[in-house]
């Protein structure tokens, strides 16, 4: 009989029998399902978070050097608080920075005296703030029309200006940081600026070198938001440049920083036309020229009754003043007729007011305007563009143009910048010339593209001929280009005029770079762009520690290179630098912070004699040209040598520096032993028979002294030593 029980029974083991037989199939249907959810959680949790690579202070992009939140690029100088900061870091780098408002003034290149006023602004009648950068600032030659000193005729000049168009707010951050970056690192060590344990490993070039950001998890790697991970302004990425480059070029520069160029134009759009949260209000509008009034009454004298700009007519596009091609009907970029600014709703393109037409005849031959600014004889009278028709009219551009043209270091009448770069916004792009015609080429059309796509790929911004986004007339580039031959760059920065205060940082960090490389090349940006294109210094070498052979006397260093390379010989271009750094007994820590005190020294570099080999492989295998140097360094020292090769070029290139950064650092390091001789066994065999002799010859009379018993007690006085006599009572 099958009691309660046994039913209970059978059903479970038929249950347990039908849970065996279908549990495979449960197991096949669930199992992918029951991956599903964890796969999302560990690829979520893949990679690491920005505090497990690198300190706090980077991750949170907090800049080194402290103060407020201006100064630390969370909120936005005005001209007022920019002015004072750039004070502050003159008086703290005095060595290497000076600061100064407008010009002086007196005759200029045109023959036409100015003073301080002819610079200010029309309206709140400021000057425009500018920092003078260079080693020994307050050196060299003077320059009584500009104001500065620090002139040397061998070293390159750089114009870099912010702030053509009032509301183009980053456009002056950038060059704020670019100054704060040089003032924190000049003359320092190399430094770990990312916390990662590494110096100096990834520097500008928009690529994440040491691969640190491509650590980090996927909602970590673009931080800027962007769009692009691990692009430029990402964590991670140029991170950790070389403070030694910064000091290099310091050192073998003169930079003209002008962060803001229109301050009556920025004041106004700050204070009253869009105010100063204008990107809530007017993210991509906002006042563009500075604060010319165009007040035309035809009658005299009818006075301004207000005197207050009038955003219908008033102002000049800066842009548009520049005397290059001045004037050109190009629809949209400029007024219909040149000169002319129409009021009220006809008055569409006024935002690009180009300036008043010239009325004075230049030349004294009774024809008005007949030689407008091009770089011909367009009245065939054997002068060049000495009638114009318009353009630089300004205060701001005047600035610009008697900057540009009383900077002659050498006095050879021309302008000393080779190369110039100005900081608009907004768009992400890179601008050459030509931008007054569309379909043409300058003359070195080539060397410029590659410039502009290599600061296109330092900063992931679109690198374009200026004509190609639209024509314009009258712009910096054209004018800087066209007549002084300098090679002119336009950075369109970020994607609004007035950018909200939470992008300033990352913004302005992705730009970082270019005014770094700009200041490299300007030197001979033609040749730099030459050796790029062929990638010439790639190939070359400086002789590697192991490969060096130390003995007694001079240590001899081999440099190699390619064999067109147009080096010099002069000393002061080309050259071996070193330094011997000794640790002593006061240090217990001797690295770089303690190196970087130490001075260099300079060895020249000199072409083979006629016994000596002259070739060498290049790093790509082919045939290259030896140099030789020797480190003069006495056989007692003994330490490490640090040293380095700067090249420079015939044609005024300099510096080109090995070892390379991606050789491993900004200087190679040499173990050097104690190298003197110690004497010849000889006299060493007779030095040890002498020290012998005297060692143990005192020891045996002192031994035979003290076992002597006819004698009294070695020290003591004789009615003591009586006692120990063993004749004694």
């Amino acid at each position: 009989m099958t009691t309660r029980e046994d039913r209970k029974g059978a059903r479970k083991s038929q249950g347990t029998t039908v849970m065996a037989m279908l549990l495979p199939l449960l197991l096949s249907v669930l199992a992918p399902a029951s991956l599903i959810a964890p796969a999302a959680a560990q690829d979520a949790e893949t990679g690491l978070a920005p505090q497990d690579i690198w300190s706090d202070e980077y991750s949170f992009q907090v800049f080194p050097w402290g103060g407020d939140s201006r100064v630390q690029f969370r909120e936005y100088h005005d001209y007022f608080t920019m002015k004072q900061r750039m004070q502050n870091l003159a008086d703290q780098n005095s060595e290497i920075m000076t600061f100064h408002d407008g010009m002086n003034g007196g005759m200029n290149a045109r023959g036409e005296e100015t003073n301080r006023g002819t610079y200010q602004g029309w309206h709140y009648n400021h000057d425009s703030p500018w920092m003078k950068i260079t080693a020994d600032v307050h050196g060299g030659e003077c320059n009584a029309f500009v104001g500065d000193c620090g002139n040397y005729e061998d070293r390159p000049d750089i114009m870099l200006a912010g702030n053509f168009h009032a509301r183009e707010w980053m456009s002056y951050e950038v060059p704020m940081l670019f100054l704060e970056t040089i003032a924190y690192y000049y003359g320092m060590a190399g430094v770990d600026n990312d916390g990662d344990g590494l110096v100096d490993e990834d520097g500008w070039d928009g690529i994440d070198n040491d691969g640190d950001c491509l650590m980090l998890n996927s909602s970590f790697q673009d931080s800027n938001g962007d769009g692009n991970p691990c692009g430029p302004g990402d964590l991670g990425v140029d991170e950790d440049f070389s403070e030694q480059f910064i000091t290099d070029m310091v050192n073998t520069r003169e930079m003209y920083l002008i962060p803001m160029l229109n301050v009556d134009g920025n004041r106004y759009d700050r204070e009253v036309y869009c105010g100063p949260t204008a990107w809530e209000n007017c993210p991509t509008s906002g006042w563009r020229k500075n604060l010319r009034d165009n007040t035309v009454t035809g009658v005299t004298p009818i006075p301004d009754v207000d005197e207050e700009p009038d955003p219908s007519c008033d102002g000049v596009d800066l842009n548009r003043n520049f005397q290059y091609e001045w004037g050109a009907p190009l629809g949209a970029t400029g007024p219909l007729f040149p000169g002319m600014c129409y009021a009220g709703d006809a008055g569409a393109n006024n935002d690009v007011y180009n300036g008043p037409v010239d009325t004075v005849d230049q030349d004294g031959d009774n024809r008005l305007n007949e030689d407008h600014v091009d770089g011909n004889d367009d009245d065939a009278d054997g002068l060049i563009d000495e009638d114009w028709l318009g353009g630089n009219s300004e205060p701001e551009t005047k600035f610009i143009q008697d900057m540009t043209e009383m900077n002659d270091d050498n006095n050879d009448g021309f302008s000393e910048f080779k190369a110039t770069l100005s900081w608009h916004s907004f768009s992400e792009l890179v601008l050459w010339p030509w931008g007054h015609c569309t379909g043409c080429y300058s003359p070195d059309d080539e060397f410029l593209v590659y410039h502009g796509v290599k600061m296109g790929e330092m900063t992931d911004y679109a690198p374009m001929q200026s004509s190609d986004l639209y024509p314009t007339t009258g712009d910096f580039c054209d004018w800087h280009y066209g007549v002084h031959n300098s090679y002119c760059y336009t950075m369109e920065i970020g994607t609004a005029f007035h950018q909200h205060p939470d992008d300033i940082a990352h913004i302005a960090v992705r730009n970082l770079g270019v005014p770094f490389y700009m200041v490299e090349m300007a030197d001979d940006p033609r040749y730099r762009a030459i050796v790029g294109i062929e990638n010439t210094t790639v190939s070359q070498w400086l002789q590697e520690p192991s490969d060096v052979q130390v003995g007694n006397g001079d240590i001899p260093i081999s440099l190699c290179l390619e064999e067109s390379f147009p080096y010099s010989i002069n000393i002061n271009m080309t050259h071996l630098m070193w330094r011997l750094v000794q640790p002593n007994r006061q240090q217990d820590d001797f690295g770089p912070t303690e190196w970087v005190d130490v001075p260099w020294k300079m060895s020249a570099f000199s072409e083979p004699g006629e016994d000596e080999e002259s070739g060498c492989i290049l790093l790509d295998g082919s045939n290259g040209t030896v140099l030789h140097s020797e480190i003069p360094l006495p056989d007692t020292s003994v330490g490490k040598i640090q040293y380095k090769a700067m090249l420079g070029t015939t044609n005024g290139a300099f510096p080109f520096t090995y070892p390379t950064l991606e050789d491993g650092g900004n200087y190679y390091e040499l173990a050097i032993p104690y190298r003197a001789s110690f004497g010849s066994s000889i006299l060493s065999l007779m030095m040890f028979m002498v020290i012998a002799s005297f060692v143990w010859g005192g020891l045996g009379l002192t031994l035979r002294a003290m076992f002597d018993d006819e004698r009294g007690v070695i020290g003591l006085p004789e009615d003591m030593a009586s006692e120990f006599d063993g004749d004694g009572e």
